[in-house]
Parts: C-alpha cells; sequence; structure tokens
C-alpha cells in the first residue's frame, strides 16, 4: 500500500517534495492523483504569479505564519533550480482619504507579522516607478516577487517523477476506509496506507464524504480575468490599490513579468454559470446552491458583495483594466499604453463561504480525519506559502 497525494497542484507537489527531502517517504512508496491534468492545469497556473510579502493576513492566522517563510523558501527553491525570479517589490498606493487610512492599518498589520515595510513619499515612490501619479504616501514592500507558476510546477512535477514517484490522472469517487482504499473514477481500486487530500475545489466533497464536520461550508467560484499591457511606460514594480478589508481580493493590480510585459487584474466575477466556455465545473457538484449564495449575497449585501458585484461586473472589460491602469500614472506618461485580454492566464478562485453566516473563508482551513489530511481550503497565497505550508501539513501527520 502507498502513501497518496490527491491532487497535482502546487501544494500536493511540494508536500510530495518534503515528504522525500524528510527521508519520511521513498519516492516509489508515493503515488500522486489528479482527475484533470498531470501536473494541475488549474489554480495553480492560472495567477498572476506575485509572491507576497504577508503585508495584509490577519496576525497568528496561518497565512501570516506560512507566508513569509514560505515566500523565503520559494526563493531558495528557484535560485537553486536555475528558475526566474523577479525581485521587483511591490507599491501600494491609495488614492483618497479612505485608503490613506487603511494604509497606515496595513502598515500597523504588516508590522506586527514581521514583514520589512516602509511608507515612503512621493518622491521616494517615483525613483522605483517613474511616471507614478503623485500622492500623500505609499507602501513599500521590497520583499514582494515575481515567479513563472507554470516554470516551478512543471520543474517540480519533473523532479518528482524523476525520483520514481508514481502520478496518476484518475479521480476519487469514494474513499473506502474501512478496506483503505479508493474507488476511482475508472472503476478501479487503489489501496492506501495514509493519504493527504489537496484536491483544490474538490478536496470540499471528498472530505464531506467521511465527515460532516465542514456541512457548513459551501464553494462560491469566482473568475478571474486578466489583461497584458502591449504598449507603453514600462513598469517596474507591483503597483496595487488598497485594498478593502471586508473583501478576500486585492483589487485591479499592475504586475511586471519576467518577459519584460505588464500582467493587469485580476477581475474577480461571480459566477452564475456552469457553461463557462474553457472551464469545467464537475468538480463543484453543487451548483445550483452557488446561484443561491450569490443571489443572496448580493441582495443582503453581506460583506460588501454588492458593492464588490457592481465594481466587478462589466460588458468592457479590457476599458475596465484600462482605466484602472493608468490611475496610478500621470498623464504625460501614459501615452501610447494599451492593453489586450490575456484569456490564458484566466482562472477559477473557488471561495469557501459559510452557509448560515455567509461570512468568506479567508484563512488556510485543513482537518485531520482517521490519520488523513484532508486540506480544505488552500486560496492565496497557498502558492508563495507552498513549501511553508508543506511542511507545515507533513508535522501533522
Amino acid at each position: 500500500m502507498k502513501f497518496v497525494i490527491i491532487g497535482a497542484g502546487i501544494v500536493g507537489l511540494s508536500i510530495a517534495e518534503t515528504l522525500i527531502k524528510k527521508n519520511l517517504l521513498s519516492p516509489d512508496n508515493l503515488v500522486v492523483l489528479d482527475k484533470y491534468a498531470i501536473p494541475s492545469d488549474g489554480t495553480s497556473t492560472h495567477n498572476s504569479g506575485v509572491l507576497h510579502a504577508g503585508l495584509y493576513y490577519p496576525p497568528n492566522s496561518l497565512k501570516a505564519k506560512l507566508s513569509i517563510s514560505g515566500g523565503y523558501k520559494l526563493k531558495e527553491w528557484c535560485n537553486a533550480n536555475n528558475l526566474p525570479i523577479l525581485n521587483c517589490g511591490k507599491l501600494l498606493v491609495p488614492f483618497n482619504a479612505k485608503e490613506l487610512i487603511r494604509l497606515d492599518k496595513i502598515f500597523d498589520n504588516a508590522i506586527q507579522n514581521g514583514c520589512e515595510v516602509k511608507l515612503i513619499d512621493y518622491s521616494e515612490a517615483v525613483k522605483i516607478q517613474p511616471g507614478l501619479t503623485k500622492q500623500e504616501k505609499y507602501l513599500w514592500s521590497p520583499k514582494t516577487a515575481v515567479f513563472q507558476p507554470k516554470l516551478i510546477i512543471y520543474k517540480l512535477f519533473r523532479k518528482l517523477k524523476e525520483k520514481g514517484v508514481e502520478f496518476i490522472q484518475k479521480g476519487v469517487i469514494l474513499d473506502d476506509e474501512s478496506k483503505k482504499r479508493f474507488l476511482l473514477d475508472d472503476n478501479s481500486y487503489l489501496n492506501y496506507s495514509k493519504y493527504i487530500n489537496c484536491a483544490g475545489p474538490g478536496s470540499l466533497e471528498i472530505t464531506k464524504s467521511i465527515s460532516n464536520k465542514f456541512d457548513n461550508l459551501s464553494i462560491l467560484p469566482f473568475l478571474g480575468e486578466y489583461g497584458v499591457q502591449k504598449s507603453g511606460l514600462n513598469i517596474k514594480t507591483n503597483l496595487y490599490p488598497v485594498p478593502n478589508p471586508e473583501l478576500p481580493f486585492l483589487g485591479i493590480h499592475l504586475t511586471p513579468r519576467i518577459n519584460d510585459s505588464t500582467l493587469i487584474g485580476p477581475n474577480a466575477v461571480p459566477v452564475f454559470r456552469k457553461d463557462i466556455q474553457g472551464f469545467d465545473f464537475k468538480e463543484i457538484k453543487d451548483f445550483p446552491s452557488i446561484i443561491v449564495n450569490n443571489l443572496i449575497l448580493f441582495a443582503s449585501n453581506i460583506q460588501n458583495y454588492r458593492e464588490h458585484a457592481f465594481s466587478e461586473f462589466t460588458l468592457n472589460v479590457r476599458k475596465k483594466f484600462y482605466k484602472n491602469s493608468v490611475k496610478y500614472l500621470t498623464d504625460d506618461s501614459i501615452q501610447d499604453f494599451s492593453i489586450e485580454m490575456d484569456k490564458t492566464t484566466y482562472g477559477i478562485r473557488p471561495q469557501l463561504i459559510e452557509k448560515d453566516s455567509f461570512k468568506f473563508i479567508n484563512d488556510f482551513l485543513y482537518e485531520k480525519i482517521n490519520d488523513n489530511i484532508h486540506i480544505v481550503n488552500a486560496v492565496s497565497p497557498a502558492f508563495t506559502s507552498c513549501f511553508a505550508l508543506a511542511e507545515f501539513i507533513v508535522d501533522q501527520i
């Protein structure tokens, strides 16, 4: 019987790497399952590739504890494997009095989390990003960086495969606990000694099939849309708005990529339909409740959901991206600034919510059931935190 990891995304691959690195398992005793692709072509490869510095997360949350150490570990791993990292930093730019107050709160929070940050004035900020619009102050995060998600995923996958880890492209239908075996989607069985469930949106469904602990949770998917700058001013650092703390989204930002282009987005659109071209929602089984949850959140405006929905829905996303991009820049620096949509980066973010309160679950969430680990929620910054999160999870076994 082998140790099984369900999910070949960045979390699953990082856990496999950690188990081998710590000499807890030999590679030939490890199997990684994924229903859709080996390695995963899901959220792990469809994101803006920002290595987060841990500014926003509540002190003592798992995100706060793991994102900073995870960022260091990911940079070290990329350097050791000759993969590029762009150490470009990040500027948070406030545009009104409310955002100035939020900026100070984020600064205090970041200091509590042990982040390297400072508040700077325009003279310092414009040296970092020429052509920047003049504001009273900015928050500078020098440790924020940019990576290429697909390069990391595929490098990690190839290294594990070369070591002898077995990869199987099949999905788990049922955990037959009494016999310690999975029923797979081709009606075959796979025996296991122990397993870790990190199947992304499918993790919750697998966990619910063996425990009622998370029956109060549901998935609310959001479509992340992206654009890419085709011409104009050279963007040298991440340019972010000051986020609304009542929403789990950071707003539309500009991210300089390693290939010298600039990624713009995401536009986090609530999903009301199951037939969005290019996306498979079969792993999210309870789709009727998603529609109901969206409508309830919209009507009740819990967590300012209506404000978010109105701000995200648009008939012209490219125009919205342009408007949100040029606000960071002075009038004379936006000449020839143009944007095209980049559907290769589009992705689905499976946001967890509580059914009774309709509150968003914003921290990493896991549960140990019968000596097996279920990672129920591993949203951003899961990629940044991947190696630290993997060590944390492995320590629970």
